[in-house]
């Protein structure tokens, strides 16, 4: 027995409700779309704008000198080093620990054309070895200059240059973003925010431009919400794995809105080894002579 099934006939008003149900699911979907998409782009900006802010106070004092006892650490403890930690490794020695001392003098400029010039006093084969740096403050490379005492001569150091310094986990370009990043270089995104060491702190993934020479993929950064501080970041090589760690601890306001930090480590969590540097003396505002960023200064450094 064959049984017959009869279409169900929809009256004008049920299918006009339904197209107007449709468009309105339409709406909303599209609404949903352009709120995600402008939450994205503020989120951009947003970080833009903070991380803009946070190396303006950084760079916002005249100068500054700072003595800097360095350790470069094989195989460091998980927990890394306190100052205290630090201070005795630097007084008796460590096995696996080699001990460096320098002296780091940054100027910085209202145009972005800072000049950094760090010198190295220990061990007895470091002594003397100068690095400097004459920030640009448009799409021109930076220029960068190393006298290695053992040749008794100056060589640049091209921007795109991977190399450590001085055998520490420091790449050049660390040496040089640390002292005041170029913004214009990277696009910034807020991912979330969480706490550091007790300071709350929002974290912030840094890109680089297309055009940027950089040895990193890509940073995650912790940056304290209330100083605007670099507290913490994570460095990725261009292949996406974790390289270093950069951990800011013992800071304080050394000017009005102006703080720093008297204990780092930068840790290369690939090669398993840490560079820890501590800061024993700083002098903020300090008269620095215009000689001591030539490479003349370099190689015949002088008391300052």
């Amino acid at each position: 027995m064959r049984t017959t099934q009869t279409a169900v006939r929809k009256s004008p008003a049920t299918k006009s409700c339904e197209r107007v149900r449709y468009r309105s699911q339409r709406l909303a979907l599209a609404a949903v779309l352009v709120l995600g998409a402008a939450s994205a782009a503020f989120a951009e900006q947003d970080a833009q704008s903070q991380i803009t802010e946070v190396w303006t106070r950084y760079r916002s004092v005249k100068s500054e000198r700072e003595e800097c006892e360095i350790l470069v650490v094989t195989s460091p403890p998980a927990a890394g080093f306190s100052r205290a930690e630090t201070e005795a490794v630097v007084r008796d020695g460590k096995p696996g620990v080699i001990h460096k001392r320098a002296v780091r003098h940054v100027l910085y400029a209202a145009d972005q054309r800072d000049k950094l010039h760090l010198l190295f006093s220990l061990p007895a084969d470091d002594a003397g070895l100068g690095f400097l740096v004459w920030r640009q403050g448009d799409s021109t490379q930076d220029d960068m200059w190393l006298f290695m005492p053992g040749y008794r001569a100056v060589r640049r150091i091209p921007v795109s240059s991977k190399q450590r310094l001085a055998g520490t986990d420091l790449l050049f370009e660390d040496v040089r973003q640390l002292a005041g990043e170029r913004t214009n270089q990277f696009t910034y995104k807020t991912v979330g925010a969480e706490s550091v060491d007790g300071r709350a702190a929002d974290v912030v993934i840094a890109t680089p431009k297309a055009d940027t020479m950089t040895a990193y993929g890509s940073r995650k950064m912790w940056i304290d919400k209330e100083r605007l501080f670099l507290l913490k970041a994570e460095l990725y090589d261009p292949s996406g794995n974790l390289w270093k760690v950069l951990r800011n601890s013992e800071i304080h306001e050394v000017a009005p809105g102006v703080h720093r930090a008297d204990l780092a480590e930068m840790r290369d969590v690939q090669l398993n080894e840490s560079t820890v540097l501590l800061v024993t003396k700083r002098n903020i505002g300090a008269e620095i002579p215009a000689q001591v960023f030539t490479e003349d200064y370099l190689i015949h450094p002088g008391a300052d």
